[in-house]
């Protein structure tokens, strides 16, 4: 063994020293040409291009962004009052008659009998890791993520009945000491108790409160969020904290607009339970609550303390574009029924009357009462965002803690609707939208429908009635279709309406769930987006199709960030586009350079006013190849650089618990006579920067401080077959990573000198 070992390190000093001796240079040939040419600028890119989807899916939003750590917190949760509370008394039930108010009606009856304790669990993970296998224990276990020295401030609604004692708040976790005892005597009516209590450790748990007495109390609206979260306590986050790390994954990806819908109200079962962007207004205990089931049969607790108002607020905090997506009166769970029944009416097998009979069951119908209302509804949204003091909800928004407009510019209307059902009510409110607010950009929504013929006759409809409108679609699919896409918009016609799409990504066949979000995944959501670019007079918009996931607790396989309690998982994904958004010109270069059927897709842009060009290039195969880019017109070009991902294996990804292992890293380049040499590693996502002009490069967008770059070795790259199989495997691996350390090392080394020059 020591011999073979003594073998593979002869082998690896001999190839370091080659490496070093030659440079790591190849025979010299005539290279490939970029050239990036003044003469072909063409038209404008949209500033906005590139932004997110906030949905509340996967924990992403309560569990997720919002501070608050109790689940299930105010009892409305219908499939299950119970879900994520422990209680441990003589008697409990849920009641509904005199409740806090007609929003917040169910609340908790306890009686105890000297002893007692209700506990909460929080959001917590229910998964085995990277399946959706239902973990029996983890969906049992607090999962509060509890950091040391922080202070969490809980809030609870009390009613005494005729209970008789104390009742002690504690931060179930080991090593957590404090507690606080506080009685209820003096709530006859509903009445807040507030307290403050410090976590001793940094670990996972719940919150414990603990009876001490006799007798019968209720409790209603419990709320636990930490002193140090987001907007804890700011004069225009009056209601609701934030999760801090999570708000900050947003604003270094710098999206330029954040595509959320309030409340998932279009999830009811009756056009009846259809809510209000309204009821997430206000004091949280007020808030209308709500839930959303998955296709996975998984149900989410809306809260609704992520509201209208907060939304809004957090578009405006990030910098991004504020894009509600309101329902056109539509059930949106009548989806597989709707498409039956209009398919049983096509063919005759039910009467007309009956359609429109079953119409009115499933959609607001724009000559009823009912209909007005909800179009008023719409434009009292853009009031409320807009308005100043001497309109309502103008008034109603000062009031909740902002003065100034948000300055709404866009509406989508459409949140998962479909069929001619959806264009009816669409029509009606955006006649009733445009008539008050002409100025106001309004987005269709046909991203549901994948039939493609489907799709053009709804862009066709669009072009002749709605040619102002940007029309949604989506273009999310399984791994490789993403590739079939990318000269889908080559082939639209450029007079009417312009796209926007409402979804892109990537479902690989590559990795498990989490780990899907690799390499591989991110190298052809960037081809896409590089499509995107080039037929930028065209489409306006595109946002990643989801943001944020809980692992373990997650309703997709993809999502651009993971977290649990504690921590935050940035994938692939996630800074592919984090470099493409913050890199982008305002007009788009035209090029000639062709080398896709070697895997190799590019766009290229300038902003003229800044005086920097831009690359954009994704290389889906294993070979690098070696190319010149020629700048031609562009006078003064100087301090190129590039910022880029590589690997050496398709499934690299970041995963929990470990280094990190894909990140974008920073490299200065040599220009020469206005001709740049670039090696196009494998594997590989890059986006060089060329300034030029009066621009020096030293306003050029920086990456974020990120932990160091750890080397990927996939888990199976060991179990090869015994012999010379395993010593060349063996070999190999050490190669890449004696290879990927020395490039990190040189990469560390670079950075660490500009900054000496810096400073």
């Amino acid at each position: 063994m020591k011999k073979a070992v003594s073998i593979i390190m002869a082998i690896l000093i001999l190839i370091s020293a080659v490496l070093t001796l030659t440079g790591g240079k190849a025979t010299e040939k005539i290279l490939p040409t970029m050239t990036v040419s003044a003469d072909k600028i063409s038209y404008g890119i949209n500033t906005g291009l590139y932004g997110i989807n906030l949905e509340n899916s996967g924990n992403a939003i309560d569990g997720g962004l919002v501070s608050n750590l109790i689940n299930n917190n105010s009892f409305e949760y219908e499939p299950s009052q119970e879900t994520s509370w422990n209680i441990n008394v003589k008697e409990f039930e849920f009641l509904s008659e005199e409740g806090m108010n007609e929003n917040n009606t169910n609340y908790l009856s306890v009686t105890v009998d000297t002893k007692g304790t209700i506990e909460n669990i929080g959001y917590n993970e229910f998964y085995n890791y990277k399946t959706y296998q239902i973990n029996q224990k983890t969906a049992k276990t607090g999962d509060m993520g509890f950091r040391a020295n922080e202070t969490y401030s809980f809030s609870a609604f009390f009613k005494n009945v005729d209970y008789e004692g104390t009742i002690t708040l504690s931060l179930s976790a080991e090593g957590n000491k404090e507690k606080y005892q506080f009685n209820i005597d003096n709530c006859e009516e509903w009445t807040n108790i507030k307290l403050d209590i410090k976590s001793d450790v940094t670990a996972d748990g719940s919150m414990l409160l603990t009876c001490d007495g006799t007798g019968t109390f209720y409790m209603d609206y419990v709320t636990l969020a930490s002193n140090n979260s987001y907007g804890f306590h700011s004069e225009k986050w009056t209601y609701t904290s934030l999760r801090r790390d999570l708000v900050y994954a947003m604003k270094d990806l710098s999206p330029s607009f954040v595509r959320f819908s309030v409340g998932e109200f279009d999830n009811g079962e009756t056009l009846e339970e259809l809510g209000s962007w309204k009821d997430s207004l206000g004091l949280g205990e007020q808030r209308k609550q709500s839930y959303t089931q998955t296709e996975k049969d998984v149900y989410y607790i809306n809260s609704n303390l992520m509201g209208m108002y907060e939304y809004l607020l957090l578009c405006e905090d990030i910098g991004a574009s504020a894009i509600p997506m309101i329902n056109g009166g539509i059930l949106a769970s009548s989806k597989s029924e709707y498409v039956d029944m209009a398919n049983k009416y096509a063919n005759g097998a039910i009467l007309e009357e009956n359609w429109k009979e079953y119409l009115d069951k499933v959609a607001l119908n724009p000559e009823g009462e009912e209909f007005d209302v909800y179009v008023q509804d719409v434009l009292d949204l853009v009031e409320y965002a807009n308005g100043d003091e001497s309109t309502e909800w103008g008034a109603k928004r000062i009031a909740d803690g902002h003065p100034e407009s948000f300055n709404l510019q866009y509406l989508a209307i459409g949140n998962g609707e479909f069929g001619e059902v959806y264009w009816r009510n669409f029509d009606a409110i955006y006649n009733a939208v445009k008539e008050k607010y002409p100025e106001l950009q309004i987005i269709a929504y046909f991203g549901g429908e994948t039939d493609k013929e489907k799709n053009k006759e709804a862009l066709e409809k669009v072009n002749a009635l709605y040619p102002d409108v940007v029309f949604e679609e989506n273009n999310s699919t399984n791994g490789g279709n993403l590739y079939k896409d990318l000269y889908k918009y080559d082939n639209f016609g450029r007079a009417g309406a312009k796209v926007a799409v409402g979804e892109y990504g990537v479902n690989t066949t590559v990795g498990d769930t989490l780990t899907k979000n690799n390499i591989w995944s991110a190298i052809e959501n960037a081809a896409f987006l590089i499509s995107l670019e080039r037929n930028a007079d065209l489409v306006q918009m595109a946002s990643y199709q989801t943001l944020l996931s809980k692992i373990n607790a997650q309703t997709t396989d993809t999502s651009a960030v993971w977290f649990s309690s504690s921590e935050v998982v940035y994938t692939a994904d996630y800074y592919m586009q984090m470099m493409f958004a913050n890199n982008v010109g305002t007009k788009y270069i035209a090029s000639d350079f062709n080398m896709e059927e070697d895997g190799i897709y590019h766009s290229m842009s300038v902003d003229e006013k800044e005086k920097v060009i831009y690359i954009k290039i994704a290389n889906n195969s294993r070979k690098s190849q070696k190319v010149n880019i020629s700048i031609e017109g562009f006078d003064n070009v100087k301090n190129p650089s590039v910022q880029y991902m590589s690997e050496n294996f398709k499934s690299a990804c970041n995963e929990p618990g470990q280094l990190l292992h894909v990140a974008p890293v920073e490299a200065k380049l040599k220009v020469d006579n206005n001709t740049i040499p670039y090696e196009i590693s494998g594997y590989s996502i890059s986006v060089i920067r060329i300034p030029y002009g009066s621009n020096d490069g030293s306003g050029v967008y920086e990456l974020p401080t990120m932990d160091i770059i750890s080397p990927y070795i996939p888990s199976n790259a060991g179990l090869i077959i015994s012999g010379s199989v395993l010593g060349m495997a063996v070999i190999t691996v050490a190669v890449i990573l004696l290879v990927r350390i020395r490039h990190y090392k040189k990469v560390l080394s670079n950075k660490k000198k500009e900054d000496k020059e810096t400073e």
